[in-house]
Order: C-alpha cells, then structure tokens, then sequence
C-alpha cells in the first residue's frame, strides 16, 4: 500500500463540471480519483503510517489557509496534460518543501516540482504507462492538442481557498500501473481516506 497527501479543491458547479468532462475523457483515474493536487507523491507503506501522520500534522499545523487560483496548461515530461496554479504557486512549493523534510526527505530535485491538477494522460494506443521512464514515441500528441483547445476554454478565474488536504491510500497494483508493471489499471482501484487535516490545526 501506498500513501498520498492531496488537495482537492472545492469547485464551483460550472468548472467542476468542465474539468470533470475533460477528465472522463482522457484522464483514466477519473473513474475512482477526484480532481486534486498532489503535495506529497506514492510513499511506501513501510514509512509507518502513524509516523507519516504525525509527520504530516507538525508541517500543517504552521500554515493557515491560504488562496490559489488556476490558470496555464503545461505538458508533463511523462505526457499528461496540467492544468497549473497561477496565484498561490509560490505557497504551494514552500509547503511541497516543508513536507519533505524529516521521515520524507529523500533529496529529491524541488526545482521539478509543478503544482497542478491533472487533466489527462495521452499516450498512443496499446503503450504502456511508466512516469519514471517515459518515451517520446508513446505520446499521442493529437489527442492531446484536442484536449488542450478543451481546457483553454475553462472557466479558471475563480479564487481557491487552501484549507484541508487529504491522506489517501492506494494499492500496490496502482502503482505498479504507474510504473509499467501493469498494462492497466485493477478494476477495484480506489483511492479510500485515511486523515484529513485542516491547516492550522491538528488533523481529524
């Protein structure tokens, strides 16, 4: 098992609704993810759960809720389409950095760290998925253009507020459809909550 920290932000109707039809087209975990923004990436079961929480509740209980807006698309080195954070990006890459400290710090590159909320993934049919080692040949770059005339038209003008970010567990079999060991995703992926934690207080 895995464990992941996220940021799902509260939409409104309109653009919950866009995104969601952008994603139900490309994106193959819309089916069992919510729309969301990574903060702390796959980490192993073998960290302790109990320790990543306490972990995870130090770093927040400094911050207060905080505004973000959305706005800009980029391509990911392994071929998705992002939908990036144009206001609040700064705060998002200062926490990104708190939070891989101590029990998570790896020496990992946080220069490559691009906030965002991702609209799918586009790859030619029958490649399979691997983000550690993508391939140029595998990317499905009319689809992806078609994608992006899409996404240029969402309303993204709306001010986010930050305030709760969730742990969630995913299997091992997900993971290993991220990094090519499975062709596909199972068919009873998941992505159940373990915490929430709320900034400026301790979690719930």
């Amino acid at each position: 098992m895995y464990y992941c920290l996220s940021f799902c932000p509260q939409l409104s109707p309109g653009l919950a609704e866009s995104i969601e039809a952008i994603r139900k087209a490309y994106d193959p975990t819309a089916w069992f993810v919510k729309p969301h923004i990574t903060i702390i990436f796959p980490t192993p079961d073998s960290v302790g759960e109990q320790a990543l929480i306490s972990h995870i509740e130090q770093v927040l209980s400094g911050w207060s809720p905080f505004e973000i807006r959305l706005g800009g698309f980029c391509k990911s080195r392994d071929h998705w389409l992002f939908l990036t954070v144009k206001e609040g990006e700064a705060e998002m890459k200062k926490l990104y950095r708190e939070l891989y400290t101590g029990i998570l710090a790896d020496g990992r590159d946080f220069s490559r760290f691009v906030p965002h909320l991702g609209l799918g993934l586009f790859l030619k049919e029958g490649c399979t998925y691997d983000w550690r080692n993508p391939r140029e040949s595998d990317f499905d770059r009319k689809r992806y253009e078609e994608a992006l005339r899409r996404a240029e038209g969402l309303p993204v003008s709306e001010s986010i507020s930050v305030e709760k970010f969730e742990l969630t567990a995913i299997s091992d079999e997900v993971v290993e459809w991220t990094t090519g060991k499975r062709a596909s995703l199972p068919e009873d992926a998941e992505d159940a909550i373990v915490r929430e934690f709320h900034l400026g207080r301790r979690g719930t």
